[in-house]
């Protein structure tokens, strides 16, 4: 009689807890949507950690966002990172990785695997660590003062060229601290993605790749979106 009570009892939680999983689901697919006017032929996608992508076109520059959730980290909570790459031939050799405050949890982030470390260019800030391939001095110091701009914002993590394009990676926001301690879960407050914090990131990469290139220029600190521009 006992069980009979209580399968009713499992049954309801069973499903409360599908619904969970389907509404967190549904919420990591479309975290992106509400940017998509921001890029000339946008297209969806989904990464396979769960969380919404999105490609397209900002002010002619192939683009490519995705959103990045950080494995649980010793004694810190996890992370959930948002990152910007503009595709774009960059007509340099060689690849620079610059990490802020590195943890040893960027898997994400190729410094590891790069041979060189070089030194920090005089105005960034500390807790910077640079790797790079050999002789990737040129496009440090081509790069200096615009990635020196780009890092004064506090929440950017990462910042790498290469020849093929270049990546920023920003925090997005931190891990429910009551979810990580007692149940150790990735938990995140964010579930939406507003305009207003892609575009200025959308703005720093493609300033960056014309800072290179000399392809271009932005005036001021907020690009038209890409659609109206196009």
């Amino acid at each position: 009689m006992i069980d009979l009570l209580v399968l009713p009892i499992l049954g309801a939680a069973g499903y409360v807890l599908y619904r969970r999983s389907r509404t967190a689901s549904a919420e990591r697919t479309g975290m992106l949507r509400p940017c998509e006017d921001l890029l000339a032929e946008p297209v969806h996608g989904r990464d396979p950690t769960g969380f919404g992508t999105l490609a397209g076109r900002f002010l002619n520059l192939p683009v490519e966002i995705r959103i990045i959730p950080e494995a649980l980290a010793f004694r810190r909570l996890p992370q959930l990172w948002l990152s910007v790459s503009v595709h774009h031939p960059m007509g340099v050799r060689g690849t620079i990785d610059v990490l802020r405050r590195v943890v040893g949890a960027e898997f994400y982030a190729p410094a590891d695997n790069l041979p060189e470390r070089y030194d920090v260019p005089e105005g960034w800030p500390g807790e910077t660590l640079v790797r790079g391939s050999r002789s990737a001095e040129p496009i440090l110091d081509r790069a200096s003062a615009a990635v020196a701009t780009i890092l004064a914002e506090p929440r950017v993590k990462e910042v790498l060229l290469t020849p093929r394009g270049i990546r920023i990676v920003s925090q997005l926001c931190q891990g429910d601290r009551g979810a990580y301690l007692l149940l150790r879960e990735n938990r995140f407050p964010v579930t939406r993605i507003g305009p207003e914090h892609l575009r200025p990131m959308l703005t720093r990469a493609t300033e960056l790749v014309w800072s290179l290139t000399g392809e271009g220029t932005v005036h001021g600190s907020e690009a038209p979106p890409a659609r109206a521009a196009a």
